[in-house]
């Protein structure tokens, strides 16, 4: 049991050391929380708009120690709308008023350390 407990310690001991030293993010967006460990990277999410669909909500709620993180969204390669950076704690939602067609959600991190749950989602557009 010792040997198994010493295994599995010197196992996250190498994923912490990896993860100061190059970067590492656990989990993948929507819905799920993301944690990130000195990440930096650009990702990118298809996103498909059909039907009764006219906007593209984009929800983000999280608390980073150091860097920050930004989002935004495109339609055939054009970005739409402004480009949101986050550091700090942060919970926001952001609307886009679209038409049918593919789009992608952009999110940048530089250096990021901390959580951040993502969530995007094709639905009617509203006023706030």
């Amino acid at each position: 049991m010792w040997r198994n407990l010493l295994i599995l310690g010197a196992l996250l001991g190498g994923v912490y050391l990896y993860g100061l030293n190059y970067g590492l993010a656990l989990g993948i967006p929507p819905f799920t929380p993301v944690y990130y460990l000195n990440h930096s990277a650009e990702m990118s999410y298809g996103l498909r708009v059909a039907g009764g669909s006219d906007a593209v909500k984009i929800k983000l709620e999280g608390n980073l120690k150091k860097g920050r993180v930004a989002v935004w969204l495109t339609h055939q390669g054009r970005r739409l709308g402004k480009v949101k950076v986050y550091k700090g704690s942060f919970r926001d939602q952001i609307k886009y008023k679209v038409e049918d067609g593919f789009y992608t959600v952009h999110v940048k991190t530089q250096e990021a350390e901390g959580t951040v749950r993502y969530d995007w989602v094709s639905t009617r557009f509203q006023a706030y």
